[in-house]
């Protein structure tokens, strides 16, 4: 989980990317250095119609591992299970993964990437700690409504490595130290801080998860903003303002 800090992902990577796209700079949407912008003038018709095929079966075996292991676990996905969801041969899988932990890994990596992005793009330019927080909360959620089988894969891929310490969750921890400092958050560790984030959000999508009304997320995502700005020790008429401005921001 992240608040905007630290690197992501080209926001195309699950159309035709390579997992070493990478954000050059952030002053803008514009600022992504992808694989495609790379790729060496002057090349032959037919080593680009390769590149393109082996572009599409690396997409089809991506896509083919976030529906599965979004479902199970690593140990429970076989490479068989992977590229008949593909519809791709076995021996493609290893052109491009040397197994299938190569694969979750990429996920994981991946999706992590686009979700920091959207978490970036809606905190740009925001310094206030709570508004940070906030965001970052409801749009973690929306992602994971809008995008299940890529979100649901990386916690069931995640699940039993959690640290609060990992470059990935800079962001938040970042500003929850923020939010300490300030005075903002008060009675509560950076690190507790942290785990609330996680847990508030894990639990708001596997409620989700089931059939509910159209404005479910919405409204789910104001309540869970406010718990976890109260948590953090935001004064009860603030952390509902807050909410619902960040629920408005991020839904319109």
């Amino acid at each position: 989980m992240m608040t905007g800090s630290g690197t992501g992902r080209c926001p195309n990577f699950l159309e035709y990317c390579e997992p070493h796209c990478i954000i050059v700079t952030r002053t803008n949407n514009s600022d992504w250095m992808c694989c495609q912008m790379t790729a060496e003038p002057g090349r032959a018709d037919g080593e680009k119609r390769v590149d393109r095929r082996r572009a599409r079966t690396r997409k089809a075996l991506i896509g083919a591992g976030q529906q599965l292991f979004a479902a199970k676990s690593v140990d429970g996905v076989t490479i068989d299970d992977i590229v008949d969801a593909a519809d791709v041969a076995k021996g493609s899988f290893y052109n491009h993964f040397e197994g299938k932990e190569g694969l979750a890994e990429t996920i994981v990596a991946l999706v992590q990437g686009d979700c920091e992005r959207e978490v970036y793009a809606a905190n740009a330019d925001v310094t206030d700690a709570s508004i940070r927080v906030a965001r970052a909360v409801v749009t973690v959620i929306r992602y994971a409504i809008e995008h299940p089988d890529r979100y649901h894969a990386m916690v069931n891929l995640t699940r039993r490595r959690v640290n609060i310490h990992d470059p990935i969750n800079d962001g938040v921890r970042h500003d929850i130290e923020s939010g300490i400092h300030s005075g903002q958050f008060t009675k509560i560790s950076v690190e507790a801080g942290v785990l609330a984030v996680f847990g508030l959000i894990a639990t708001a999508v596997d409620h989700l998860s089931a059939p509910q009304g159209d404005d479910a997320a919405r409204e789910i995502g104001r309540q869970i903003a406010f718990v976890m700005l109260r948590a953090l020790g935001v004064p009860d008429d603030l952390a509902a303002n807050t909410a619902e401005d960040a629920v408005t921001y991020v839904f319109g």
